[in-house]
């Protein structure tokens, strides 16, 4: 069977519009951003948003505040998948419940359900 080889600060994966495999780097970065939280989920998201757009995936977990929303959005807008935990299994509903309060959220499940709705992501098609 082929052998793949993961290095760190990089994902792989196949684009539908492309041949062959893309490779992209994602690190992590301690620079100044105009945001209260450190790290930011806004500022990974948007990120993730504008590098993959419509082949994004979001999913915010149980948090105190709204960050996140703005990412949240942006994945969500660009026609990417959006996945928030529930309010019953949330030890704090406030990240997910901004994001379902504003609308940008594609599904809503469980914690323990949301390993089989990552795997069922992986079979979202996208708008065009």
């Amino acid at each position: 069977p082929p052998r793949s080889t993961l290095f760190p600060y990089t994902t792989l994966f196949r684009s539908p519009e492309a041949k062959g495999v893309v490779q992209t780097k994602i690190c992590l970065s301690d620079h100044p951003v105009a945001s209260v939280h450190k790290p930011s989920a806004d500022v990974m998201m948007l990120s993730i948003a504008e590098a993959f757009g419509k082949y994004a995936c979001g999913i915010i977990l149980t948090g105190m505040g709204a960050d996140g929303l703005q990412g949240m959005t942006a994945i969500s807008h660009a026609g990417g998948l959006t996945i928030g935990q529930d309010e019953a299994t949330s030890a704090v509903y406030g990240m997910p419940r901004v994001c379902a309060e504003h609308g940008v959220l594609h599904k809503v499940v469980s914690l323990p359900q949301m390993p089989a709705q990552i795997l069922q992501s992986l079979h979202y098609k996208p708008k065009d």
